[in-house]
């Protein structure tokens, strides 16, 4: 996926994927209306995870469904077997913020317990992806790792 998204690529404009962006953050209780108080890492987390999720719908790799949840499709970048499930993305449980044992403490560990808790994908499965699509969910995570 390119910054240099061209017009007749789009499948929904910039503009409605952002409002779609937030009244999606909305209805996942997500703080993301400017002007919030936010401390430099949140900022950078929700710049992030909107510019991926902007772009996944004006791609066409995810969609908001009629129950309001967002729907990825993995893209031509992830090995086959993978490029072209859809995946469905909840609202991750309270639990998978918690991974404890030795890697408890790894951000890594924790984002993608909180992936897979999302997804009801194994961790293991997002190391498999490319990297478009690792990038994707990991920037949907950091929306939920913001205070």
């Amino acid at each position: 996926m390119c910054e240099n998204i061209k017009k007749n690529d789009l499948t929904m404009s910039v503009e409605l994927a952002e409002q779609e962006f937030s009244e999606w953050a909305e209805n996942m209780g997500l703080e993301v209306e400017e002007g919030e108080n936010r401390s430099e890492l949140n900022e950078t987390l929700l710049s992030s995870g909107k510019k991926l999720f902007v772009r996944a719908l004006t791609k066409g790799n995810a969609i908001i469904n009629d129950e309001g949840i967002l729907v990825y499709t993995v893209s031509k970048f992830s090995p086959d077997g993978y490029k072209g499930t859809v995946v469905e993305i909840n609202v991750p449980s309270p639990r998978a913020f918690t991974v404890t044992g030795k890697k408890g403490n790894d951000g890594t560990q924790k984002a993608l317990a909180i992936a897979s808790s999302m997804t009801g994908q194994d961790t293991g499965w997002f190391l498999n992806l490319g990297l478009p699509d690792f990038k994707f969910f990991m920037g949907i995570v950091g929306l939920f790792l913001m205070d």
